[in-house]
């Protein structure tokens, strides 16, 4: 908690202190919480039992492996819970409220751990220590290794150019005096500054055009077009086509809108 208040803050650093913090220490704190109490007998702390053993309950004896795969299933679940109600708070997803929340449910949870344990302190008598077999050590070494490996090429890679591109669209718009419209809109979302030309047809007729729009990237241009009624009334098919002026032959975009009763 303390390295994320820092105002310079080592990438490395910061990796060795977070994984642990999202990928196990919650989940531990937990399960010390659900499990206080070790098993006494060598076998209990082979993988083994996890799988041929339904005997995992509330209160009873639990093997270092069994702590190892539900810290890690448990921190996953908490993980994805504070995402979402820090998605509902103001702050919203920040790495600062990721670390100090994450640091605090793992420090309530210790808290509580240790409560728990004062007050039985008897079945703490017996208590062995972690035995792990060469193979998970290897198996769980092999994990790492992937782990860590994943986050470096995910530093070292270039991020990936997104693609350039151009919106343009037309919605009908109904005036107060009942007259037809569309609504056209155009924004820029290419890499450099653009300049445009749009044409609007009704009906195969041209209703009005700009012949020069330049905008930089992220700009927006709208406008309101009205649609002058046919000489029978029915349904009006109007056209708005896009063109770059770098391509002026090429129609870029194109949009359609039916107006019913225009």
């Amino acid at each position: 908690m303390v390295w994320a208040l820092l105002p310079v803050r080592p990438l490395l650093v910061g990796m060795v202190l977070g994984i642990p913090l999202v990928f196990f220490l919650p989940g531990y704190a937990v399960t010390q919480v659900l499990f206080p109490w070790r098993s006494e007998g060598p076998r209990s702390a082979s993988s083994q039992s996890v799988i041929l053993g339904a005997r995992l309950k509330i209160g009873q004896p639990f093997s270092a492996v069994d702590y190892l795969v539900f810290s890690l299933g448990l921190s996953l679940v908490i993980d994805v819970i504070t995402g979402l109600l820090l998605n509902l708070l103001p702050g919203g997803l920040q790495w600062q409220s990721w670390t100090l929340s994450l640091a605090l449910v793992t420090e309530v949870f210790a808290l509580l751990a240790v409560f728990l344990r004062r007050r039985q302190p008897g079945k703490q008598k017996g208590v062995r220590g972690w035995h792990i077999s060469f193979k998970e050590y290897v198996l769980l070494g092999s994990a790492l290794v992937v782990v860590i490996l994943a986050l470096w090429l995910s530093i070292i890679r270039p991020p990936q150019p997104q693609p350039s591109f151009t919106q343009f669209w037309m919605l009908p718009s109904t005036q107060a005096n009942k007259s037809c419209a569309v609504h056209i809109g155009v924004q820029n979302f290419e890499t450099t500054a653009v300049s445009y030309r749009i044409q609007v047809t009704r009906d195969g007729m041209q209703v009005t055009s700009w012949l020069s729009i330049t905008l930089v990237p992220q700009q927006e241009w709208d406008r309101l077009v009205p649609i002058s009624p046919g000489v029978a009334s029915g349904d009006a098919v109007v056209d708005a086509r896009l063109f770059r002026l770098d391509q002026p032959e090429t129609v870029y975009r194109e949009v359609h809108v039916t107006l019913h009763n225009c």
